[in-house]
């Protein structure tokens, strides 16, 4: 055991970096917010991303894989008005090697923004990476495997307070269908404690992401789940100016797991995690470091390198687990946001049996889009 925290100490060094559970991934966003200014303007929209992503995983609890490819989103939008936003379009996504055309989902939404603060959406949502769920219960690599998600959202932005409430409806069934019903429903908000002038900020994260799978109107053979899991956290930061280290900051996570029901033998039906992270904001990202430890805890959504069962071998368990965390990210933006580069680097490192796993990738996004016409004045 000492050996192994030996090891990790002197990776820490090898690498100029350091790590965090929630690392910023504002440089792989690609959703437009509202903008009152574009009133009753057709508008044409493409969102691109091109990416590269490289999953070095050698433990027991997952596989590694590598995720090259690309996504287009062109989307037709139109501002009724002030408060209304209609979007229509498809995402097609491509893995370089894959055999045939793109994979081809229809994107439709409605976007209401009941007030300056409160807004609603309704079919393809804000999703993904931009909930801001934390690794361990949402892995990021999501946003290339499952990029859209469908159902109803609620946003509210004040000064002291925010959230994300949604459902993401995954499979509708009708009666006689031989496939269960299945969605997940989440929640992150965050409380502000202190006052913006204040150098030292203090915040509140609160997260949770509920999964459920049954059906009463359906024949089927897969099992039945209803999970649960949780995060409370405090987060402590030090603003230190326009320089190049623009922040310094040290988060606390205490994140749990319940499975409510359901026929899923995972061996275990509660348990928790607890997760520090400290690091630094510099000009271009972050550099960040954390220690994961965790008592039987398990999320449907999360990264499986967190877990403590593994998700390809059968009878692989562990009811703890300990394990350092390092990320780094870089990040530039050209012709306002409009093309956004961002790159990652990660690591894992297991304690007791001293496995290093690490990941890389590489994203070039670009969102440009082009009013048609403004259906008011012509």
């Amino acid at each position: 055991m000492r050996r192994g925290i030996l090891s990790f100490i002197v990776l820490i060094f090898t690498f100029p970096i350091a790590i965090t559970s929630q690392i910023d991934l504002a440089g792989r966003y690609t959703h437009a917010e509202f903008d009152t200014a574009k009133q009753n303007d057709l508008i044409f929209r493409l969102e691109s991303d091109l990416f590269f992503k490289n999953n070095e995983y050698f433990s027991d609890y997952t596989q590694g894989y590598t995720l090259p490819g690309f996504t287009l989103r062109p989307e037709l939008v139109y501002y009724a008005g002030k408060r209304l936003r209609f979007a229509a379009g498809a995402n097609l996504i491509q893995f370089f090697g894959e055999d045939g055309l793109f994979d081809v989902k229809p994107v439709i939404s409605a976007q209401l923004r009941a007030s300056d603060k409160f807004y609603v959406i309704l079919g393809a949502l804000k999703g993904n990476i931009h909930h801001g769920l934390i690794e361990p219960v949402y892995d990021p690599d999501n946003q290339y495997l499952r990029p859209v998600e469908n159902g109803l959202q609620f946003l509210f932005n004040s000064r002291r307070f925010n959230f994300d409430a949604w459902i993401d409806w995954e499979q509708f069934i009708s009666w006689g269908d031989t496939l269960p019903e299945r969605f997940t429903a989440g929640f992150t908000g965050n409380v502000v404690l202190t006052n913006e002038e204040n150098k030292v900020q203090v915040n509140m994260p609160v997260q949770l992401l509920a999964n459920h799978q049954s059906g009463q109107i359906s024949d089927f053979n897969d099992d039945t789940y209803s999970m649960l899991n949780s995060v409370l956290g405090l987060r402590a930061g030090f603003n230190t100016g326009s320089g190049f280290i623009r922040k310094v900051w040290l988060d606390g996570y205490y994140l749990g797991f319940s499975q409510f029901s359901g026929s899923q033998d995972l061996g275990f039906d509660s348990g928790y995690a607890l997760y520090p992270v400290t690091g630094i904001n510099y000009k271009y990202g972050q550099l960040m470091l954390g220690y994961w430890y965790a008592d039987n805890f398990y999320s449907l959504k999360g990264n499986n390198e967190f877990m403590s069962i593994s998700d390809y071998k059968e009878g692989v368990y562990s009811q703890y687990r300990n394990m350092g965390t390092v990320k780094a990210t870089f990040n530039r933006s050209f012709m306002n946001d409009q093309i956004k580069l961002n790159v990652c680097f990660n690591i894992y490192y297991d304690f007791p049996s001293s496995q290093f796993d690490y990941s890389y990738g590489l994203s070039l996004i670009y969102t440009p889009e082009f009013r048609i016409i403004n259906l008011i004045s012509h």
